[in-house]
């Protein structure tokens, strides 16, 4: 091996450690750092008695859609069991932790750039001019999060609609409509016949998000995913050329939704990703009350 080749090896295991260190220390810190948040990212469930209740209720809604019983409660004879609703449901609460964490990451690049702005001191990078690009990096890689999250945020509702759709409607297929259309088909559907359902505050509170257009809502999140996805991606707006910009991003759009749908500085469009991740952990239970209803008095109608 010659001078050269042992330089370039000694590079790739300097390199490799870092990557080790960095992949191992990423969920160390988000999980100390956690403690200083503000606000702090939302959770299913606020303590460990209400982890274990919420975690009991999802056993008896998976058991009364047909699906596995719990470990402790299974029968001695093989029953057959469909695996359906335990995946369903299952995917939704993976899909809100992965969420969650995202938004964790975006809130930590959050404070990195502040403390970079605010103390540059304090930071690892002297040379001013290398601090700058550090800076400019930073805030980046902090709107490719922010990107991340609110695409997450939709996806998660994706899955919540894809559950509704099968307890309600016995249609599973992962790549069907969305949570906005099968409230929809819900509402047009099943509530005009059961009264129960049109009044029950779970039904009315998700109804409420699924129409509202307001920043906590669900229509302003899913017209950002679908800009995230396809037409541009986030950034600061830079005001002495707003108008310029807007007119280039959005001139697909009417004015409204400009107004709406502008990006904001880096603590608004945390704030958004906050509010829209409180909605989701804080609408789960009704979620599942949904879910609960349908399995005593929709599918048994139905004979599923």
């Amino acid at each position: 091996m010659d001078m050269d080749e042992e330089r370039r090896q000694d590079r790739l295991i300097e390199i490799l450690g870092k990557t080790l260190d960095y992949v191992a220390n990423e969920a160390v810190v988000l999980n100390r750092l956690e403690e200083f948040f503000s606000p702090k990212p939302s959770k299913l469930a606020s303590s460990d008695a209400e982890a274990q209740d919420l975690h009991d209720r999802v056993d008896r809604l998976v058991e009364s859609l047909s699906g596995p019983p719990k470990r402790d409660t299974a029968p001695a004879n093989p029953v057959k069991v469909d695996i359906y609703p335990l995946a369903a449901i299952s995917e939704v609460i993976n899909m809100f932790h992965r969420t969650r964490k995202s938004v964790a990451r975006t809130h930590m690049f959050m404070i990195g750039v502040e403390l970079q702005k605010r103390w540059p001191d304090v930071g690892k990078v002297s040379d001013e001019k290398d601090r700058g690009l550090f800076v400019e990096n930073s805030e980046s890689a902090f709107w490719e999060h922010a990107e991340t999250s609110f695409i997450r945020l939709a996806a998660y509702w994706d899955r919540v609609g894809q559950t509704l759709d099968f307890v309600f409607f016995g249609i599973r297929q992962f790549e069907r409509d969305g949570f906005s259309s099968v409230m929809d088909r819900i509402h047009c559907n099943w509530v005009p016949m059961l009264r129960d359902l049109a009044v029950m505050e779970g039904w009315k509170r998700l109804r409420v998000f699924q129409t509202s257009e307001s920043e906590d809502g669900l229509k302003w999140l899913v017209r950002r995913r679908n800009l995230l996805v396809h037409s541009l991606h986030l950034r600061p707006v830079a005001r002495e050329t707003d108008g310029e910009m807007i007119d280039y991003l959005y001139n697909h759009l009417d004015l409204s939704l400009r107004k709406k749908l502008e990006p904001g500085t880096i603590e608004q469009e945390l704030g958004r990703i906050h509010q829209q991740l409180s909605a989701a952990a804080s609408l789960f239970p009704d979620f599942l009350s949904l879910c609960e209803y349908a399995s005593q008095h929709i599918r048994s109608r139905k004979g599923a």
